[in-house]
């Protein structure tokens, strides 16, 4: 531990070291070092995903950061990063009590608000492999999906694409018809650790089924730092969201609670979503 520590402040001395000599921030000095540190030349090998305008309305994936309701999704993403960062944590499950809440919207548009963020790396995993829609927010249609990778039967870069430099998203493009018994098996767990020792993410965000209505999340739940309850307003009651922050926080930290899906209007008479 000792000697990762003093790596780690090698590392932030030489960023500083290199920031006031050529004039760069911090944060641009650490995100031009990125291709330098292990894990920078497979980041850049994945291939950049654009994503087209009409697919983004359609799907309420928020690109704009000038917007209003993209500016709600980057505080969530400061407060994400606040608290990983405080409680060292990286791994983030985001779910919900039952379907319909928004949980994956949630996960998509933080995606979008990380890319707009280029000093850190992100990584977001669609775990829901019975309502796979990650997919369709960004219009990925790879061949494979994040499940053939937990099978073992593709390797992961032939499921991912990169939002800008510092986002890389893993969808699944079908039904699994055994999603339980993929989120179970010891290989699940290996190959996330291997993915995370080979991209070195600061945040890796993983899509889970609603709380409620499966048991893979809780499946996946101990290999987790925390999680995120998304609940659906006129949709979640609060005994559904108590007995899922209860179950979830028997194994891991619950960062939060986000409400979704609340209209109304503020003391400006601004319409909020």
């Amino acid at each position: 531990m000792e000697k990762l520590q003093a790596a780690i402040e090698k590392a932030r001395q030489r960023r500083e070291a290199t920031a006031a000599a050529t004039g760069k921030s911090p944060a641009e000095a650490r995100s031009a070092s990125r291709a330098e540190e292990p894990g920078g030349d497979v980041w850049q090998a994945i291939p950049e995903h654009t994503v087209a305008a009409k697919t983004a309305r359609r799907n309420r994936l928020f690109l704009d950061g000038r917007t209003a309701e993209a500016s709600y999704f980057d505080k969530l993403r400061t407060k994400l990063i606040q608290q990983c960062r405080d409680n060292q944590w990286r791994r983030v499950l985001v779910t919900s009590a039952t379907k319909g809440c928004g949980k994956t919207t949630t996960c998509a548009n933080l995606a979008a608000s990380f890319a707009r963020q280029k000093d850190r790396r992100v990584m977001v995993f669609d775990m829901d492999m019975r309502r796979p829609d990650l997919r369709r927010p960004f219009g990925i249609s790879n061949s494979h999906g994040f499940s053939d990778v937990l099978e073992g039967s593709v390797p992961f870069e032939e499921t991912a694409v990169r939002l800008g430099a510092s986002v890389i998203i893993s969808a699944n493009q079908s039904v699994h018809p055994n999603p339980s018994q993929i989120i179970l098996q010891d290989q699940t767990a290996r190959v996330i650790d291997e993915i995370e020792a080979r991209y070195r993410p600061d945040v890796m965000l993983f899509d889970t089924p609603p709380m409620l209505s499966a048991d893979d999340t809780l499946g996946l739940v101990k290999h987790m730092d925390c999680a995120i309850i998304v609940a659906g307003a006129e949709m979640s009651t609060i005994a559904q969201v108590d007995e899922v922050e209860r179950e979830l926080a028997e194994v891991t930290n619950v960062m939060g609670v986000v409400l979704n899906r609340c209209n109304y209007i503020d003391q400006a008479q601004t319409y909020y979503y």
